[in-house]
């Protein structure tokens, strides 16, 4: 007749097959899994001991709470297996235990405490404990199959287990990558949970993303949401899993409530908000929320952020907003790219006397893409404000460049400024 911890060594390999297949046909009656389970009854040996026994191991546990393991363990090794029961004998071996834990030796502590198990002889709250103890130390020993299968056997017996039982069996399953037996545990110790566990959700929401589960991992954020609203975290990943599974706008939506509620702190939480403004054409927006994250001190006013700040204003025609990030943007430059690109910005609302200005200062920073360009912008507005000499000197200027297009431009409007010229005298 096969022992009862060896019977919870099979089930362990049965138990994922029968989740894996939806059937309880092949589970034992108190399977963790079974909506009513139904704990099996342990009847243990009568505890039986003989006073001298008993004796010598009162003065064991005397030595060992005198904080003297090493004259407790001396003691223990006097006391002669063959001629004691049973129960003595899982006795003695719980005392080993005890005593190797004091010692520091947790192998040899387990190891006593599974011989205990085996002998099946102590009371069940006692034999229950131990049992328990064992899967806590085969779960830290990263030998899960044997932890489960110690939870197993302890499951056999709990009449009312708890719910941080089924979390160690889900999590021991987890850790070996076995994420479908593991899944229905730890949904069950959430629903068992006196009050909702964000570390056990968690594991259920590692679960459902690593099997792409992604509508029920959604759905426990949002519950995560309704039961912990201001724990930013929550919207983070809910962001995160609509944008995994391409729904944008529920995307932007949960991070802009974030945001509204005060809860967005983190630069690469704030930048990801922008990002999804801009990919969904709320450029205004996104330069909304940057700036003020800029002036509240949470991004950095460095030049990655600034070009972003500049794009976001640019895209939404804000021209001022724009010019003022130019201006921040110029000063860190170490070319006059920048005063161009404010230029081109004046150029839209015809504010000839600072398109002339930036031109000038892009000219005198040097480093341009190109040059040519500048001077003919220069050019151009000087113009409109009727400078028609120094427009001239702009253009020929424009006419030493080597881009043919812009040589060509440049011509033309010598040509149109020399006829202006000679109407006028």
């Amino acid at each position: 007749m096969q022992h009862p911890f060896y019977i919870a060594l099979a089930l362990i390999c049965l138990a994922p097959l029968a989740v894996a297949q939806s059937t309880n046909a092949d589970l034992p009656n108190w399977h963790p899994l079974l909506s009513e389970r139904v704990a099996d009854d342990r009847v243990a040996p009568q505890p039986t001991t003989s006073e001298t026994f008993f004796h010598r191991l009162s003065n064991v546990y005397t030595v060992l709470d005198e904080g003297k393991p090493e004259e407790a363990l001396e003691l223990l090794d006097r006391i002669r297996p063959r001629r004691i029961s049973n129960y003595e004998q899982a006795q003695l071996q719980r005392t080993y235990g005890f005593v190797y834990l004091q010692l520091k030796r947790d192998e040899e502590a387990f190891a006593a405490f599974q011989k205990c198990i085996e002998l099946d002889a102590l009371p069940t709250p006692t034999h229950q404990s131990i049992v328990y103890s064992l899967v806590g130390y085969y779960a830290g020993e990263e030998r899960y199959e044997e932890s489960n299968a110690a939870l197993l056997l302890w499951f056999r017996y709990a009449s009312n287990p708890s719910a941080e039982s089924y979390v160690v069996l889900g999590a021991n399953y987890a850790k070996q990558e076995l994420m479908k037996e593991a899944l229905p545990y730890v949904v069950r110790a959430n629903q068992l949970a006196d009050e909702p566990n964000s570390n056990w959700r968690d594991i259920q929401l590692a679960i459902h993303v690593d099997l792409g589960q992604f509508d029920a991992a959604i759905e426990l954020v949002r519950d995560n949401i309704g039961i912990w609203p201001e724990t930013v975290r929550n919207y983070v990943v809910l962001s995160g899993l609509y944008t995994e599974t391409g729904r944008e706008q529920s995307a932007l939506a949960t991070l802009s409530i974030a945001w509204h509620r005060g809860l967005l702190e983190s630069k690469a939480d704030i930048l990801e908000l922008v990002r999804l403004n801009l990919i969904l054409d709320a450029p205004a927006r996104a330069g909304t929320i940057l700036k003020d994250a800029m002036q509240r001190g949470l991004v950095e006013e460095n030049a990655d952020n600034l070009r972003l700040l500049l794009d976001s204003w640019t895209l939404a025609r804000e021209n001022n907003q724009a010019v003022e990030v130019i201006d921040q943007l110029a000063k860190m430059a170490a070319d006059g790219n920048y005063y161009y690109r404010k230029a081109l910005l004046l150029n839209e609302t015809h504010d000839w006397p600072q398109v002339v200005e930036s031109c000038k200062l892009a000219i005198e920073k040097g480093k341009l893409d190109e040059p040519g360009a500048v001077w003919l912008l220069q050019g151009i507005a000087l113009i409109e404000l009727g400078k028609l000499n120094e427009a001239e000197a702009a253009f020929r200027n424009a006419e030493r460049t080597e881009n043919e297009i812009v040589r060509r431009d440049a011509s033309a409007w010598i040509g149109y400024v020399e006829d202006r010229i000679q109407d006028s005298s």
